[in-house]
């Protein structure tokens, strides 16, 4: 009995959730199905000019061949516009498990997020926090 308490204590006290540095700063909602966006600003880098940081999306419902999605991008907080640097869908919420699908090809043309979006919060969140 003591050693299962001691071992439930340990890994309680020890153990670091997959999401322990993402937070969160949007929810969308499309076709019912709604997604959670979380920025890791512990990761967040600053470089000539840009900001680079980790984004994951978090779905209610699995999207395709994936139920959350970790994006790497490159932010331009000057003119507002992003590019995504590269992506993996995972099958499991928070960014969980092997990945089922990536791309580590970065986006050629910049995004500018639409106005009340969870991309403009994201962005907005990203830049506040980079000054």
């Amino acid at each position: 009995m003591i050693r299962t308490l001691l071992t439930v204590l340990f890994l309680t006290v020890f153990s670091t959730p997959v999401f322990a540095d993402w937070t969160k700063v949007g929810v969308n909602e499309v076709r019912n199905n709604f997604t959670t966006y979380y920025v890791d600003f512990e990761r967040i880098k600053k470089h000539d000019g840009y900001v680079y940081y980790w984004e994951l999306m978090d779905m209610l419902k699995p999207k395709s061949t994936y139920l959350s999605l970790k994006l790497y991008k490159q932010g331009d907080c000057k003119l507002f516009r992003y590019k995504i640097l590269s992506a993996s869908g995972h099958k499991e919420p928070m960014g969980g498990g092997t990945p089922s699908t990536s791309s580590n090809e970065p986006e050629k043309k910049w995004r500018y997020p639409p106005p009340n979006s969870a991309n403009e919060s994201v962005l907005k969140s990203v830049c506040k926090y980079a000054k």
